[in-house]
């Protein structure tokens, strides 16, 4: 064991160094290139090797002190055999889809060793080897895992996964004859759904599911799976993932965030409902500087229980505001999701992050409409009565942390940086603010900041390049052809973009947020665009749809998550959530039917 907690902390100390160099490096060249006209001419080719190294080492990582972001609702109903048997199912899995990119390894890596970047000069292996050495990593830590399980789940978990399997192999042999004439994602997309349901990493079902379909149909080599991988994070935009995970960390961890929602409760908590109020603002503004779900929830969930439970607010009202302000807030700018969006699309993040301001206020406001009413009759209590002075004394701490999403979008409106760069200086504001103007900064907050966005930042970018292996496997089938087929059949542009946000809603049930727009917005964004519906609204519209089903009961994760933190049982809680979820779903209806909404604040800057 101590082994492997040296090879643990030796894992992520590489990771944060990574983050560390190509932060300072990314932010450097930004500032020669803008300051001099000379910028750093190599740092594009050393960006390729660190975000390399954070998506598959920090993914290892990621998934040895957690589950990887997975399904785990089920895995918590079960006890005993039945759970390890479940959970060994999952850790199985993992095993069998990174046993299988280390098999198809060696080739890609030698193909890769043959090629120079373009300024460094060096092989091309200094950025695929990390996809060899994570595998390597995540199988160790699932051993690890499997260790201390009972013997007898962790035999029951095998012999499953060995007979889907063999299920699948059977499939082949009867395909390959001819003897079926069925569409093979059909059954694949039944494995990938229990799978689902083991708790293993939604990133290695993505995987297993494009990795199934190459070996039951052959129509493409297994070292397709590590190219896919390299491929899919080749995009730059993708480094601005964790460096405003890291933004939003050094927020938490320093108490920016907490400055910042205390500012907000002096000035609307005395609203009907005002604590409720300030908690659906509060989620508006941290949203724009988190560009995390989980740490947006974390966050304001964690400062405003006390508040609101020592004025004797339902935990379970409280917790259902969380959640769908929460899902509110996905499109708010510098949002996961819309720079997902943005690096698999042609559609620009800047334009994605402008668009999205005032539909997240829109339903902002349908949420404060719905407090409201559940606050007739005194059912809700309001908060502190309004102090004009103490609302104004409460501004001047939490401007400068108000200032970081006014750097993000600033910059890249006017033109000064790209999303990444407009991220890292975003990241070394929030370190100068913390360490300079709130004094909050110590070397053990830098570090647990560092780690965090670090890891978490990998297991994201690991889920994009897993995506990618899917896709792949889509393209090919042509299932994407067929399912634009069936929307593009619609005569109506309407009746298409109502029939495919409710879709998005109910994918949105089952799958994290990033991949449901991987997978979907490539397949669903061209054809909007056939029927001469702005791709900008739509891909607004379509991350909406996908938030508000992320965090929808009884299915949504996100929902779950939102009351684990707020201590309310998910039963009970139900209930008032729904309430705030059909307010959510009207206000889409309304951004829907209006696209002057989506639309007005981007086109008066010029971005479309």
């Amino acid at each position: 064991m101590r082994v492997l907690r040296g090879i643990a902390l030796a894992n992520e100390t590489l990771v944060v160094a990574a983050i560390v160099i190509d932060l300072f490096v990314t932010f450097a060249n930004s500032i020669a290139r803008y300051g001099f006209n000379s910028g750093i001419h190599w740092a594009e080719d050393a960006s390729m090797v660190t975000i390399s190294i954070i998506t598959f080492l920090g993914s290892a990582a990621y998934f040895r002190r957690a589950d990887g972001m997975s399904y785990s609702a089920l895995l918590d109903l079960t006890t005993g055999l039945k759970h390890d048997a479940l959970k060994s199912s999952g850790l199985w899995i993992v095993l069998g889809v990174c046993g299988l990119s280390l098999y198809a390894f060696p080739p890609f890596f030698a193909g890769q060793m043959t090629q120079t970047m373009a300024v460094l000069d060096i092989s091309r292996g200094a950025v695929s080897v990390w996809i060899g050495i994570g595998m390597v990593l995540t199988i160790v830590y699932a051993l690890e895992k499997l260790s201390r399980l009972r013997l007898a789940g962790v035999a029951m978990g095998l012999a499953g996964v060995a007979a889907v399997t063999a299920l699948l192999l059977i499939f082949r042999y009867f395909f390959d004859s001819g003897a079926i004439d069925t569409d093979p994602l059909i059954p694949i997309a039944v494995v990938m759904f229990a799978a689902f349901l083991t708790g293993a990493p939604i990133a290695i079902i993505l995987a297993l599911g494009g990795a199934f379909y190459f070996i039951v149909t052959g129509d493409a080599p297994l070292v397709a799976i590590p190219a896919a991988y390299q491929s899919g994070i080749g995009s730059f935009v993708l480094l601005a993932v964790p460096f405003f995970m890291l933004a939003g960390a050094l927020m938490e961890v320093s108490g920016l965030a907490a400055r910042m929602i205390d500012m907000v409760q002096h000035w609307v908590g005395h609203w009907a409902g005002g604590l409720l109020q300030a908690q659906v603002v509060a989620m508006y503004i941290f949203s724009g500087i988190s560009g995390s779900k989980a740490a947006d929830i974390a966050t304001v969930g964690s400062v405003m229980k006390g508040p609101l439970r020592q004025r004797g607010y339902p935990p379970t009202e409280s917790v259902a505001v969380l959640a769908a302000a929460a899902a509110m807030g996905e499109v708010i700018p510098p949002s996961l999701a819309l720079l997902i969006l943005g690096s698999i699309t042609n559609l620009s993040v800047g334009s994605l992050f402008l668009a999205g301001l005032v539909p997240a206020a829109f339903l902002a406001l349908a949420m404060a409409v719905a407090i409201v009413i559940r606050s007739r009759g005194g059912r809700l209590p309001r908060g502190p009565r309004f102090n004009l002075k103490r609302a104004l004394v409460s501004i001047p701490p939490s401007f400068p942390a108000l200032l970081m999403p006014v750097i993000v979008v600033g910059c890249i409106v006017g033109g000064v940086a790209s999303p990444t760069e407009s991220s890292s200086f975003a990241t070394i504001y929030g370190l100068v603010v913390a360490a300079l103007v709130y004094r909050s900064m110590r070397l053990g907050i830098l570090w647990t900041a560092l780690r965090d966005a670090a890891l978490t930042g990998g297991m994201v970018l690991f889920m994009v390049a897993a995506s990618n292996v899917l896709s792949q496997a889509i393209v090919i089938d042509g299932l994407g052809r067929t399912l634009a087929r069936s929307f593009g059949s619609l005569q109506s542009p309407m009746a298409f973009l109502f029939l495919s946000m409710a879709a998005m809603v109910v994918i949105g049930f089952v799958l994290e947020g990033f991949p449901a727009i991987l997978i979907s917005a490539p397949i669903l964004l061209p054809v909007a665009e056939k029927m001469g519906i702005d791709p900008l609204q739509y891909g607004i519209i379509l991350t909406m749809a996908v938030g508000i089903g992320v965090f929808m009961p009884p299915v949504g994760i996100g929902y779950y998550v939102a009351c684990a933190i707020g201590d309310a049982p998910p039963n009970a809680t139900m209930r008032p959530s729904l309430v705030y979820n059909i307010s959510l779903v009207l206000g889409l209806v309304v951004v829907i039917l209006f696209p002057a909404i989506t639309l007005t604040v981007p086109h008066f800057f010029d971005f479309h």
